[in-house]
């Protein structure tokens, strides 16, 4: 019996082995400044990535274009490096950095981001990483890098012609506008670059938080001698203000635009009812003071919104500059430019795919046969 235990331990251990070796096999090369192979595994790992996205398993006929993109990514980048455009780390770094905070919702370093994760699921950051999008934390650091060489080479190659392209006509600011401004039309719904200019009702408060610390007594006095400032003259927010940016200055305060709906209820982690008595304070009233595991908090209600159809002329976001008929411009002049990129990339995608450059090196049945898995 132990022999045979011994046995079965071993072919499985053999099987692992082979599995091992066979997604170490090279199934492409690419050789346009260096020979590079692109191995049966780095083509799991993006097949991975991609199926986690669209929620489902790729056919063969979409595996093989998989490959095709790795190997049209390959190409580019090795093109970049023989004309001398870069990418450095640090840009890598603080893409990521930018990605993983719109992620939060506030401003977070790579190192905290990773204790936020231990903390919430007790997942590592290569597992998170896995499960979100089938890649290793390392594995997306190198596949964001691409993205943003490709991006710098096109940008390189194509620069004049893209930074010189015309800005969209009034007419069609405003055709866009009648169009959208509702979203009346369900399709442009799934579109997330499509803004919806329906402002729901909103409230401008003023936030005063005060850190506990090593001291909760002091940190709760600390935030009752704020309020009380904050209730016998509102204007003081604005020095108040001031004062928080200094050091030592034991708290935090700044302007919030709360909107009235579920997603607002849910990100403050509070109920709806809460979120709707808020609405219902007096302007320039200050809340009581509410206790949260790390801090105390209180604000100033300063501003209440109606819900209304935004105008051109209207600001996009109530404490900002930008109005609706710029935020237009804005944005269908970056579509044509994300397209004149794309059209620019995939001429010179074309360009690079010459047989010299690459090599498939599996055909046939023999190719479908490793890439069914």
């Amino acid at each position: 019996m132990k022999r045979l235990l011994v046995t079965v331990a071993m072919v499985v251990m053999m099987a692992g082995i082979l599995s091992a070796q066979i997604d170490l096999q090279p199934i492409a090369n690419v050789k346009l400044q260096k020979s590079e192979p692109i191995t049966l595994k780095q083509l799991k790992s993006r097949v991975d990535s991609y199926q986690k996205e669209i929620g489902r398993t790729m056919t063969l006929d979409e595996r093989k274009q998989v490959l095709d993109t790795i190997i049209n990514e390959r190409l580019v980048v090795q093109a970049a490096e023989r004309d001398g455009v870069k990418v450095t780390d640090s840009e890598v770094n603080q893409n990521f950095q930018t990605m993983i905070s719109q992620q939060v919702g506030q401003e977070i370093t790579e190192t905290d981001f990773i204790a936020l994760i231990k903390q919430k699921t007790g997942m590592t950051i290569d597992d998170f990483m896995k499960a979100q999008n089938g890649m290793t934390l390392s594995e997306y650091k190198t596949f964001l890098k691409s993205q943003l060489l490709a991006q710098r080479y096109v940008l390189a190659k194509k620069q004049a012609e893209i930074q010189n392209m015309a800005g969209p006509t009034d007419s069609a600011i405003r055709s866009y506008y009648e169009l959208v401004k509702t979203a009346g039309d369900p399709t442009l719904l799934t579109d997330p670059t499509v803004p919806n200019f329906v402002q729901s009702d909103m409230v401008k408060i003023f936030l005063v938080v005060v850190p506990k610390g090593d001291t909760p007594d002091a940190a709760k006095a600390k935030l009752a001698d704020l309020q009380k400032q904050l209730k016998a003259n509102p204007a003081a927010a604005n020095d108040i203000k001031a004062k928080s940016t200094a050091d030592k200055a034991g708290y935090d305060a700044g302007v919030l635009y709360i909107n009235k709906n579920d997603s607002a209820a849910k990100q403050l982690g509070i109920t709806m009812d809460n979120l709707i008595q808020i609405f219902k304070m007096d302007l320039n009233q200050v809340s009581d003071v509410t206790e949260t595991p790390n801090d105390f908090q209180c604000f100033l209600l300063q501003e209440k919104y109606g819900a209304k159809i935004l105008a051109l002329d209207d600001v996009v976001k109530p404490g900002t500059t930008v109005t609706v008929y710029e935020y237009i411009k804005n944005l269908m002049l970056a579509q044509s430019q994300n397209k004149a990129v794309n059209e620019a990339l995939l001429a010179i995608i074309n360009d690079l795919r010459k047989p010299e450059n690459f090599q498939i090196l599996k055909s046939g049945a023999e190719l479908d046969k490793v890439l069914t898995w």
